[in-house]
């Protein structure tokens, strides 16, 4: 809420080449046919410098920056693996910036398992050192057997959310991420 400002009403005759009122009635009509920012900016800076709060804007500048992302995110062909689960965008929500994090990297496949190790070089065969299968994402979040207990209160925690414990339904959850997050911290593994 603003303070300090005191409101007042006039009733001013419309297009009678009253500087103010003549922008006013500009301002209306270019509303009402969603004009560009560009458009916005030259008729106000033409007739009138504008002061506005930032915590008036932001929100504004947050939408635009977003709606910019989404129409990127859309048609970029990179990242198709990331896609694959995430196909749309969602704004920021429940998850913070660690889970975020997590989520991301077990999404895109590009973490401290030895499957992707291997895959860049840094680990002799990509096998998980338990089980002797290919440590992928899936295989640690839904099947490794060093990690039987952890798991078991992992998918419970997902059941209860009444998602499929299913390695997209997972990761595409924004409720899931502080369960993921619990399961890799106790299961000590670095993501």
């Amino acid at each position: 809420m603003v303070t300090g400002y005191e409101t007042k009403f006039l009733s001013v005759p419309a297009h009678q080449n009253i500087p103010r009122n003549e922008l006013a009635d500009q301002l209306a009509k270019l509303s009402t046919a969603e004009p560009s920012a560009q458009t916005l900016h030259d008729v106000l800076h033409k007739h009138v410098k504008i002061r506005l709060n930032l915590s008036d804007i932001l929100p504004v500048i947050s939408e635009h920056c977003f709606k910019m992302w989404e129409n990127h995110y859309t048609t970029d062909t990179k990242g198709n693996a990331y896609k694959a689960i995430f196909p749309t965008l969602s704004k920021p929500s429940l998850v913070n910036k660690t889970q975020h994090s997590t989520i991301f990297r077990l999404s895109a496949g590009h973490c401290q398992l030895n499957h992707h190790l291997f895959r860049i070089g840094l680990h002799s065969d990509g096998l998980c050192d338990n089980c002797a299968v290919p440590e992928t994402v899936d295989h640690f979040l839904r099947t490794c057997t060093k990690y039987g207990e952890a798991r078991q209160r992992f998918k419970q925690a997902i059941d209860d959310l009444g998602i499929n414990f299913d390695r997209t339904q997972i990761l595409q959850n924004a409720y899931t991420a502080k369960s993921v997050k619990a399961f890799v911290r106790e299961a000590r593994k670095h993501i």
